[in-house]
């Protein structure tokens, strides 16, 4: 019997949903925020970050051993290390926050953990679709709306980083803010790496 072909698609969309989650416990955060509770939080976001760290390895293993895969293995490599990133920033704001002793969370905060739900849910379905993307519509209108999400967080960025320089006085503050604000807009710019990337694949591969 011919042995079955590992399916990394499969694998891409078990670790995007890894990424929601950790995005839906950032936003679940973020909306409820208790200081009190961040460290215990953080160690939470660490689980999560780790389980996908473990697809990650698992992927690699079988992608050495694989003869023949769907598409480059080189792009298989990059994909899940690339969304690997996008987990280890969302990993890091609950740092950043515990690190700073951050009491209470500014609106913009919020308004760009939205974005970054936004964004994983839309890498999610592009995943989903990633394995019939010769005949899907939708992974063009996911990656087109990761790019767009993007942008939107580039706005946000100058608006938040305009507001904190404009009223807020303690130097201390504003180094902390920026710090947390450069890695919000970051993350965004990691989910719309991964998309490039897809759409990269696609042309390669029509």
């Amino acid at each position: 019997m011919a042995k079955k072909a590992n399916n990394y698609y499969q694998m891409f969309s078990d670790i995007a949903n890894d990424a929601i989650k950790a995005a839906y416990q950032l936003e679940k955060t973020v909306k409820n925020y208790n200081p009190e509770k961040i460290e215990k939080l953080s160690k939470s976001m660490h689980e999560i970050e780790h389980g996908a760290d473990i697809k990650k390895h698992e992927m690699m293993k079988l992608l050495i051993a694989e003869f023949i895969t769907p598409i480059e293995r080189e792009d298989i490599a990059t994909l899940s290390y690339l969304l690997d990133d996008v987990l280890d920033s969302i990993e890091e704001v609950f740092q950043l926050f515990f690190m700073y002793n951050v009491q209470t969370i500014r609106a913009e905060v919020i308004d760009f953990v939205e974005l970054i739900v936004r964004s994983t849910e839309a890498l999610k379905a592009c995943f989903d679709e990633f394995e019939h993307f010769r005949k899907s519509d939708l992974i063009i209108t996911k990656i087109v709306e990761v790019n767009v999400i993007e942008e939107l967080a580039d706005d946000l960025y100058i608006k938040a980083v305009r507001e904190i320089y404009s009223k807020e006085k303690d130097p201390v503050k504003i180094m902390t803010w920026m710090r947390i604000f450069d890695r919000l807009e970051k993350i965004c710019d990691q989910c719309e790496h991964v998309a490039d990337t897809i759409a990269s694949v696609i042309m390669k591969n029509s």
